[in-house]
């Protein structure tokens, strides 16, 4: 079984030395054990009088401002705040904890991306090791799927926190500050558009980037067409009629953490995707994923210029076979 890419606090504090912190390697749990010290009392100079008992002064430490390391720093996503505002880079963030927390989950996305690569490895020395060896890897096989399992509830609980509360500070923003924000991103995206057009070839899926919907009933889309090559797609459903509550749950559930797409083919389905990759064995491992994150009927599809075509057809045109 395999885990989900999907890509903390108020009152939560980096290490008190910072600067030595950023020069380690990043892990998941010096995030999480980020914790404030107790309270440190200060016998300062203003303090001290004539008067026989000196006085000791409580020096609250001030909350230090969630910096994220230089190399990911200009790291793009696609994180919808609420209908007004989205966020494209983690400069855009107001709330500091808010910041944190999406960090947090963007980086449990990686290691399930790790972890997802490590069980698939495993899994292919477990079918030739010796018998004395199996138990050992199967021993690891569980353990990575156990943490693959946890990040997958923690990530989407972590990016709704971090939306609530952006969301709330743009709740209570003039309008004027509002319209300000939205004329920034159409600038920075023109900017990321012209970069893209300057670079040849038309740009890849980056699976770095995170599309995150507040749950509310989807627009119609079609499939967009690939400019000469094959795409393949995570189908999560296909529906005639009304769509069962169940599956309808599990939909928007996976809509926080991934961007979903619908279209009705010409037979009146309705059919719900994810992904957009150029590789089979890429759309393997999301299948996984999106197995892992609850569609555990979740297959692949391939499609040629917007058209559905097989897989089998897909990866003899794409010389993958």
């Amino acid at each position: 079984m395999s885990g989900g890419t999907f890509l903390q606090a108020k009152n939560t504090f980096l290490p008190e030395n910072h600067m030595d912190n950023l020069m380690k390697p990043l892990t998941i749990s010096g995030l999480n054990n980020h914790k404030i010290k107790t309270p440190i009392y200060f016998l300062g100079a203003d303090t001290i009088s004539g008067e026989k008992n000196d006085t000791l002064k409580l020096i609250e430490p001030q909350k230090e401002e969630f910096r994220i390391p230089n190399r990911l720093a200009k790291t793009q996503f696609d994180f919808l705040i609420n209908s007004s505002v989205s966020y494209l880079n983690f400069d855009h963030f107001k709330k500091n904890d808010a910041k944190k927390m999406f960090f947090q989950a963007w980086l449990k996305e990686k290691e399930i991306q790790r972890l997802n690569i490590e069980t698939d490895s495993l899994r292919k020395t477990y079918s030739n090791a010796s018998a004395e060896k199996k138990e050992e890897i199967a021993a690891m096989i569980l353990k990575a799927e156990e943490k693959l399992i946890r990040f997958g509830q923690e990530i989407p609980e972590l990016y709704e926190a971090a939306r609530e509360k952006e969301d709330l500070y743009w709740k209570s923003s003039a309008s004027e500050e509002i319209t300000a924000f939205q004329e920034k991103i159409r600038l920075y995206q023109d900017s990321i558009r012209q970069i893209t057009e300057m670079q040849s070839g038309p740009k890849a899926n980056v699976s770095d980037t995170i599309v995150f919907y507040k749950s509310a009933p989807k627009t119609e889309v079609t499939i967009p067409e690939a400019t000469g090559g094959i795409f393949y797609k995570i189908q999560i459903g296909a529906y005639k009629g009304k769509i069962p509550e169940s599956a309808n749950r599990l939909i928007k559930k996976l809509s926080l953490i991934r961007k979903v797409e619908n279209y009705v083919d010409d037979k009146g389905v309705k059919i719900f995707t994810t992904g957009n990759l150029r590789i089979y064995n890429e759309a393997v491992i999301m299948q996984n994923q999106v197995k892992q994150e609850g569609i555990k009927n979740a297959i692949i599809a391939a499609y040629q210029n917007g058209k559905r075509i097989t897989v089998s057809e897909a990866r003899k045109l794409n010389n993958e076979l």
